[in-house]
């Protein structure tokens, strides 16, 4: 995929990073709506999403500066009301406050985490997680491991299964470190 800007390509890595997201389209089919003069206008979306529900998100990424001084949100508005029949079940606006760079660097993590993956080292850091009851510091967690090298993968592998849970004021924008505390999800760990 190749994102015409660098916030669309944050916002696919932070897309492509979600359990739920079964694809993601650049530049889907454009739309046609009228605007408040009367005047037929098209817009393209900058990425479409398909939802593991079936859901499809088309999402406008845009600097929020932007989205002010063009009125993107009327303009989204009116698409929501006249022209997503066929293309998408949801029209979303998506700017650099929603597309942080903790987000960012959490998704990339994870995304790598998917490539590099390795069952003995999930296993096995499954195995000492599910032997803590209440919060641990992620440092702590993979001091733990044999070797905290690989288990640092596999750490990044249950927080994208939600195994391990992110513990902060605001999760989804909060870069994890090794300071950052996280706690096991026990009703997953038990399912898999």
């Amino acid at each position: 995929m190749i994102a015409e800007s660098l916030l669309e390509a944050k916002a696919m890595t932070v897309l492509l990073a979600k359990r739920d997201v079964r694809e993601v389209w650049e530049q889907p089919k454009a739309v046609w709506y009228v605007d408040l003069d009367g005047v037929e206008r098209k817009h393209t979306f900058d990425l479409l999403a398909v939802f593991e529900s079936g859901c499809r998100v088309a999402y406008a990424v845009k600097p929020s500066s932007r989205v002010r001084r063009t009125r993107l949100d009327l303009e989204i508005e009116l698409i929501r009301r006249q022209s997503l029949v066929g293309v998408a079940d949801k029209a979303v606006i998506l700017t650099e406050r929603q597309i942080s760079r903790a987000r960012v660097y959490n998704a990339e993590q994870v995304l790598k985490a998917r490539r590099m993956r390795n069952e003995q080292d999930c296993a096995e850091l499954r195995r000492i997680a599910s032997g803590i009851n209440g919060l641990v510091r992620v440092y702590d967690l993979l001091k733990a491991t044999p070797d905290p090298g690989p288990a640092r993968t596999a750490f990044w592998c249950l927080i994208d299964e939600g195994v391990l849970e992110l513990v902060a004021r605001d999760p989804r924008h909060t870069r994890i470190q090794d300071g950052s505390i996280v706690r096991v999800n026990h009703e997953l760990l038990a399912q898999g």
